[in-house]
């Protein structure tokens, strides 16, 4: 399952609930951009209730100008199972951007992790792309269009 949402939505609020069963594996991969006074609210509830199932939940944004973003993910295993959520932000301006990873075990054979990071761009690699001949707005969009693709 794949989710977009680059600039155009004022605000958007998405829930997504998904209950897989034995030998089931969910993908969902989302990718945000937000700008001026824009806002998105994300929710992935998945429960890993049949034996073996496997779920893989990310999410890329980009929070710029005075834009808020919220990315909750609740993964809960109640058998044997995998699960993994990935969240990586960046922030620019005055933006906010909250993350939420939660997962919860319910079975002693249940693998679960959860990541997030935020952060702005690293100085480095805009100094980096500048000295390739590109300009401050020019380096920051290539690195953003990168990091969303």
């Amino acid at each position: 399952m794949e989710t977009v949402q680059i600039k155009g939505v004022d605000s958007t609020n998405r829930t997504t609930n998904a209950y897989l069963q034995e030998n089931s594996t969910l993908l969902i991969s989302e990718r945000i951009m937000t700008h001026a006074n824009q806002s998105a609210k994300t929710i992935f509830n998945v429960e890993l209730n049949g034996k073996n199932s496997k779920t893989k939940v990310s999410s890329r944004s980009v929070a710029k100008d005075e834009s808020l973003q919220e990315f909750n993910s609740n993964v809960i295993g109640n058998n044997i199972c995998f699960g993994h959520v990935e969240c990586d932000a960046i922030i620019m301006d005055k933006a906010k951007v909250t993350a939420i990873p939660k997962i919860v075990c319910n079975n002693v054979d249940a693998n679960l992790m959860h990541e997030a990071t935020i952060g702005k761009i690293a100085g480095d690699q805009l100094i980096k792309l500048m000295t390739l001949g590109l300009n401050e707005k020019e380096a920051s969009e290539y690195i953003i269009s990168g990091f969303l693709n």
